[in-house]
């Protein structure tokens, strides 16, 4: 056993080497996959609901963001921050508000 392992050792193939390999066989295989099968995998599917909601969260914090500056020019620094940490429900309060809202002030009033 001794002679076998060190025979691939002298070949390059180390734990690490076959942990890369490994590595990229099963990257390329979900780039392969269709979601629907990737979210049969129990892990999977929280991960992809997580980072579907964080997508959908960054869309509306971006469109937020661009109305904002469309209509009152440049948006002050802690107003950027308080949309890049917001919920999306605390977005979607703030994107009704500025429906309406004549400044800043009125959207973000009790969030400032």
């Amino acid at each position: 056993m001794r002679n076998s392992l060190q025979h691939l050792d002298n070949a390059g193939i180390t734990p690490d080497s076959v942990m890369r390999m490994g590595r990229r066989m099963f990257e390329a295989t979900l780039a392969q996959m269709p979601e629907e099968e990737l979210a049969a995998f129990p892990k999977m599917e929280h991960l992809l609901g997580r980072e579907r909601q964080e997508g959908e969260q960054k869309g509306e914090a971006k469109i937020l963001m661009r109305l904002l500056q469309r209509r009152f020019g440049v948006v002050p620094d802690r107003v950027v921050e308080k949309i890049a940490k917001a919920t999306s429900q605390t977005l979607e309060e703030w994107s009704l508000r500025f429906v309406d809202a004549r400044s800043l002030e009125e959207i973000f009033a009790d969030r400032m």
